[in-house]
């Protein structure tokens, strides 16, 4: 995966260079048995596709997503909450259409832009024509779900616990929306990140668990307690919900402990 995010006008030929010089020649990592494949093809992410914040035309978008397809590699784009309709005053540059329908998977960003009761204006403005508009340009929709966010942790003048977890309920509830949509795979933000409160990986259960002078957020901040691991659990159970391997419930299967 390539984030865009702080690269300059020469993204594109940057992007190249890395590819072809370190990920091929000099790292040959696509030969590797791990490198992830989809459709028997490699892989290549590349993320901050037309956003407000990132560089690159909608043009040169294009031009990049199809030097990686003419090679055969699989290719997503990380795009912003309202890539299709480039949605005003919204993190969205407009007119990158065209450049997104030669995606082979699109993964708009969603993190923080909803919590438990405001996803469901997504669930019945948003999403049911993003799914439509990607089968019907033949490109597999991967919307990022997150189990909460806070950047307090990072900015101590942000609000603290800003989209409440719920004890697990908010990051189901979107995988909820999502399944009953039809869409059949999902990306999780994120694994480790702390400092913006979306962490799965084992976190402070409790206050015992962190310093005494310094604020952190822990898992029970919902008044619920979980396990140091629930959020790995209940990935997992995401997981086997996408695959259809358990049955699609409005609660989440996962115990809290």
């Amino acid at each position: 995966m390539y984030d865009i995010t702080g690269l300059n006008s020469d993204w594109v030929a940057a992007i190249k260079s890395d590819w072809t010089n370190n990920v091929i020649n000099k790292l040959q990592l696509t030969y590797s048995n791990a490198y992830a494949r989809q459709d028997g093809k490699i892989v290549v992410c590349i993320w901050g596709l037309g956003f407000t914040h990132t560089p690159g035309t909608a043009a040169e978008t294009l031009e990049l997503i199809n030097w990686f397809k003419n090679q055969n590699i699989y290719v997503i784009g990380g795009v912003p909450t309202y890539w299709r309709t480039g949605q005003a005053n919204s993190d969205a540059k407009p007119g990158f259409i065209d450049a997104f329908k030669a995606l082979n998977m699109v993964s708009p960003w969603l993190v923080g832009r909803f919590d438990i009761n405001s996803v469901d204006h997504f669930k019945n403005n948003v999403f049911p024509a993003d799914v439509t508009f990607a089968q019907q340009n033949n490109i597999v929709y991967q919307p990022v779900l997150f189990p909460g966010f806070a950047w307090s942790n990072m900015y101590p003048n942000n609000p603290r616990n800003q989209i409440a977890r719920v004890h697990g309920d908010f990051m189901w509830k979107q995988a909820h929306i999502m399944k009953s949509l039809g869409v059949n795979t999902t990306y999780i933000a994120m694994f480790d990140e702390y400092d913006e409160g979306t962490a799965i990986a084992k976190g402070a259960e409790n206050q015992s668990m962190v310093p005494t002078n310094h604020y952190f957020l822990t898992l029970d901040a919902d008044g619920v307690a979980v396990s140091a691991d629930f959020y790995l659990r209940l990935t997992n159970d995401i997981g086997r919900l996408m695959k259809g391997e358990i049955p699609l419930t409005a609660q989440h299967p996962t115990t809290h402990q």
